[in-house]
């Protein structure tokens, strides 16, 4: 597959869960716990390259223990999981040894993306903390997005 086609079977799939994801973020915005400092949508490409990951959201202040276990359970946005079925959510695989582009790269830019939009869809006028998309090991091209 093409990087072109990956793009577009993936923003497939994370369009198929967009409402869980709005859904969530919404319950973390609402239920921030007063000491976070800043928040970060986290974006965890798989290490192999071989197109699964996940998004979860990071609050940063003192004591980061306490701040991250009060969204424990609403903090994973999205993530792929290995099955007896197969992956769930269904994300298009990829070999990462016989590809013509960085799989990761253009993981986290869809992903990315896809995180943004979802931002601009849910009600954030009361959020008036630093919010950044990033993704783990400095993946992606058109990352870190400051959201506000």
């Amino acid at each position: 597959m093409g990087e072109n086609q990956y793009r577009i079977e993936l923003k497939k799939v994370l369009d198929a869960h967009k409402s869980n994801a709005e859904k969530r973020l919404d319950m973390i915005f609402k239920s921030l716990p007063e000491n976070t400092k800043s928040i970060e949508l986290m974006i965890f490409p798989d290490q192999d390259g071989e197109g699964t990951f996940s998004v979860r959201v990071s609050l940063s202040g003192p004591d980061l223990y306490v701040l991250n276990k009060a969204i424990e359970d609403t903090a994973d946005i999205f993530n792929v999981k290995h099955t007896s079925q197969g992956l769930e959510p269904n994300v298009p695989m990829m070999d990462p040894f016989n590809s013509s582009f960085d799989i990761n790269d253009v993981l986290v830019d869809v992903v990315g993306n896809w995180v943004k939009s979802i931002w601009d869809i849910i009600s954030t006028e009361n959020i008036k903390l630093p919010v950044t998309i990033l993704a783990d090991e400095g993946y992606g091209t058109k990352l870190p997005i400051k959201l506000k």
